[in-house]
């Protein structure tokens, strides 16, 4: 799978926030919000914002990398784009959340809603969880 994450290594000039985002983990219950860290390019609004997705993500030392991939949903005249970002193992733990009984999903999943300029992540808000949800059970 091809990675397409741009890294920001962090300096003590390196601006950073925290946006929400959808956890898919294989040890929880139900999917849930959660913070994730971003690094910025600068200090202004229109900077890129490059997630920290290491952070939520367990079992590092069974697969420390990341796959991400983009998903565009179409709801009527309304378009969505999604950022999903998985580990995806035979050693790590099967996730209930994201199984079926034809498939068998092991390891965790974070979604991030992608601004409409399409070249940064935002927050999560209003029906971005649902949106996400079926998204992922799709």
């Amino acid at each position: 799978m091809v990675n397409t994450r741009k890294y920001i290594f962090p300096t003590s000039f390196t601006p950073e926030l925290h946006l929400r985002c959808r956890l898919y983990s294989a040890s929880g219950s139900k999917p849930r919000q959660a913070n994730m860290l971003m690094r910025c390019s600068n200090r202004s609004r229109s900077a890129q914002r490059f997630p920290v997705v290491e952070g939520l993500l367990n079992y590092a030392a069974v697969q420390p990398y990341v796959h991400n991939c983009f998903v565009t949903l179409r709801e009527g005249r309304h378009t969505y784009q999604f950022c999903v970002f998985f580990k995806r193992h035979r050693h790590l733990g099967v996730n209930p959340l994201l199984s079926s009984v034809e498939h068998i999903f092991r390891g965790d999943a974070v979604v991030m809603r992608i601004g409409v300029g399409g070249d940064s992540v935002v927050n999560m808000r209003g029906r971005d969880n649902a949106l996400a949800d079926f998204v992922m059970h799709q």
